[in-house]
């Protein structure tokens, strides 16, 4: 029922959305004994740390930054908190209570704390990532998609992204990927063949994984992108270790893209854009209600709206090119270039059908 749930999911967000949004940034949970108040009052400071690290986006500038003085003082960022019955979470009734303690904190509190720290900000509004998964346990190879995948691969994979505020897509690997795909195309990491398998997703980025258990230990190769940008790296563990540490080196990297570093002062910036392909109303509201998740934009006013082109200026706080980077998030707007257009400070996109 649940892997049924999630290709439901996958196949409406798929085929059918623009944007990933995350919207747990500010929570985090983990495993409990009891649910006095004691107990959570000393994981506070645990489950703080997690919410910056994911809000930040860069593990590394969280440890950079002077933290403990806010860590100290956890308890009082805390807007909320919930006990989860894991096993019923699980639908397992078979096993005993698990109990997990989840800690909502207060989002301005949190975005005062990271802009006092001098520390980027990356919002809700994420790249969704494609991940192509080729399996060597024990010996046995496979290509796993979403119906296939061993439970624990699963579980330590999505506990991982999400953890690190990271939308993940796994292919369904129905007929038409497998038609598309092989298990040796992932193992070579043939670039063509997986980009071209890869776009009925859409996904704003595709990350390939190798990925070797033997014993609880996984070795893996992991490489982001299919062109003369892609990285490569490694990772190797406890198989929810290494999964751990290699999505945290591609969060990283997507974090000094995508996260916006603004000074209290830096407000009030203007980013005049131009949309084409406006064509009625429902292309207007679309428009719209996807500028209005990024976090980074304060305020957007319509200069004009006719000939199937919509004028706008956005004000934001942080990095016009951040923002631009953002912009192009979910596919909904592709950034149209030109010699002519170059000379002014002006954007232009084009809206996606």
């Amino acid at each position: 029922m649940h892997r049924l749930f999630y290709a439901l999911i996958l196949l409406f967000f798929s085929f059918s959305s623009h944007a990933a949004e995350v919207d747990d940034l500010y929570q985090a949970t983990a495993p409990v004994s009891t649910q006095q108040q004691k107990e959570r009052d000393e994981l506070a400071p645990e489950l703080l740390k997690q919410v910056l690290i994911k809000v930040v986006g860069n593990q590394s500038k969280v440890s950079e930054a002077n933290i403990a003085p806010v860590l100290a003082n956890a308890q009082q960022l805390v807007e909320r908190y919930e006990y989860i019955r894991n096993n019923i979470e699980a639908a397992d009734l078979t096993q005993p209570d698990q109990l997990s303690l989840r800690l909502s904190f207060d989002k301005n509190a949190v975005n005062d704390v990271i802009q006092k720290l001098g520390m980027p900000r990356w919002g809700k509004v994420r790249p969704d990532v494609l991940v192509w998964l080729a399996t060597d346990i024990e010996g046995e190879q496979t290509l796993q998609g979403l119906e296939n995948i061993p439970q624990f691969i699963f579980k330590s994979l999505q506990q991982a992204a999400q953890a690190r505020g990271l939308p993940i897509l796994m292919p369904l690997m129905d007929l038409q990927d497998q038609s598309a795909l092989s298990v040796e195309d992932i193992s070579s990491m043939n670039d063509e063949a997986i980009q071209a398998a890869s776009e009925r997703y859409r996904a704003d980025e595709i990350l390939i994984i190798n990925m070797s258990v033997s014993n609880d230990t996984a070795k893996i190769t992991w490489q982001s992108g299919t062109d003369e940008s892609s990285q490569r790296w490694r990772s190797e563990g406890l198989v929810d270790a290494s999964i751990s540490k290699g999505l945290g080196v591609l969060v990283d990297t997507l974090a000094t893209e995508y996260a916006q570093h603004s000074l209290p002062t830096d407000t009030g910036n203007t980013f005049p854009i131009q949309i084409d392909e406006v064509n009625n109303y429902g292309d207007f509201s679309k428009v719209m209600a996807y500028l209005n998740q990024i976090d980074s934009i304060e305020n957007i006013r319509v200069n004009n709206l006719g000939d199937n082109i919509l004028d706008l200026d956005i004000r934001y706080s942080g990095d016009p090119d951040v923002l631009n980077r953002i912009l192009s998030v979910g596919g909904l707007l592709t950034e149209l270039t030109s010699a002519e257009q170059a000379t002014t400070d002006k954007k232009y996109y084009r809206l996606t059908p």
